[in-house]
């Protein structure tokens, strides 16, 4: 039987942006919204579609080799401990931004500031989907709650069902138009790239003055088998992280090229910020090519700044995928 690498692909809010930049690594998922299993153009790739909540869980247990989900729901599930984070993916529904879990009160709430929460009579009726680090995060702060699970809806059960909500938001914007004030973030989340942690990573066995029990022994065998023949994986994980890591960088950077007389490129060459590597192509007919890499926002400044001083012909174009080795220098 051919290797078969079992991915989970969050379902929901963050299915059409996590599909797209899988599509701009170059792997196409497709299925119908009841579809469980996707197809893939990768023969080597099983895509199964999940709920976000579900999917650290099960590569968790090695159900799934690896999947996409939030440190939001990898935390609530307290699945960290089984799970190798192969790469951080700091996108979400709407923007490039980590998403903010936040304690929200109705705007007639007397509550400015959480400690407020400690001057209601009784324990505090808490509403949200995110249980477990809600109920921690207040009795960290003093705060003696009933933190109810929310199967929907939060935002609508402030006040009448609840005296304050922890929900999810990026922007801030569905709160204030549901009449709720934040008070404070309660967690803060970005996108992982993660797998079942003995395909990454070799067990280490009890040392003997540990008193290592035969089921300490049979786990660390169990887990070392694993990791031995997930040679291919591992190779397979660390190609797809790279990838999808470079489509993000991508997304901040343009390739600026420009034409110039040679001797307008060495003043072109001068104008380049320090911190920017670029390209010099010299011709046959006496002009050069200067070419970088930037982000956007340089960009603005830098193409008028050639355009002054000697560049006949420059342009600036988006990239698919970006990526740059790092280099220490030895310290």
């Amino acid at each position: 039987m051919a290797d078969i690498l079992r991915i989970g692909i969050p379902k929901g809010s963050l299915q059409e942006t996590t599909l797209a930049l899988f599509s701009a690594a170059g792997f196409s998922f497709r299925g119908s919204e009841r579809s469980l299993r996707l197809s893939s153009n990768d023969p080597e790739i099983e895509p199964v579609l999940l709920r976000p909540q579900e999917i650290p869980v099960f590569v968790a247990r090695g159900d799934l080799d690896c999947g996409l989900a939030g440190l939001d729901w990898i935390e609530e599930t307290r699945s960290k401990d089984s799970l190798y984070t192969l790469a951080n993916l700091q996108y979400s529904k709407q923007s490039f931004r980590p998403v903010r879990w936040v304690l929200a009160v109705s705007e007639d709430s007397p509550c400015q500031k959480t400690d407020d929460l400690k001057t209601i009579r009784g324990p505090v009726r808490v509403s949200t989907e995110l249980k477990w680090i809600t109920e921690n995060w207040l009795s960290q702060r003093g705060i003696i709650a009933e933190v109810d699970f929310s199967w929907g809806a939060t935002e609508a059960k402030a006040g009448d069902f609840a005296d304050a909500i922890v929900e999810c938001t990026e922007t801030g914007a569905s709160l204030r138009a549901n009449r709720l004030r934040i008070l404070d973030t309660v967690f803060q989340s970005t996108t992982q790239f993660f797998a079942y942690g003995p395909i990454c990573k070799a067990p280490k066995a009890k040392r003997k003055e540990d008193d290592p029990t035969e089921e300490d022994k049979a786990i660390f065998n169990r887990q070392l088998e694993i990791y031995k023949k997930s040679g291919w994986k591992r190779t397979k994980l660390e190609s797809i992280a790279l990838l999808l890591k470079s489509c993000l960088m991508a997304e901040a950077k343009v390739a600026i090229r420009a034409f110039a007389s040679s001797d307008d490129t060495q003043i072109l060459e001068a104008l380049i910020p320090s911190d920017v590597r670029y390209s010099i192509w010299e011709s046959k007919k006496n002009d050069s090519l200067v070419e970088l890499i930037v982000n956007k926002a340089a960009a603005r400044d830098i193409v008028p700044v050639f355009a002054r001083n000697g560049a006949t012909r420059i342009t600036v174009a988006g990239l698919s995928m970006y990526h740059e080795r790092s280099f220490l220098t030895p310290g």
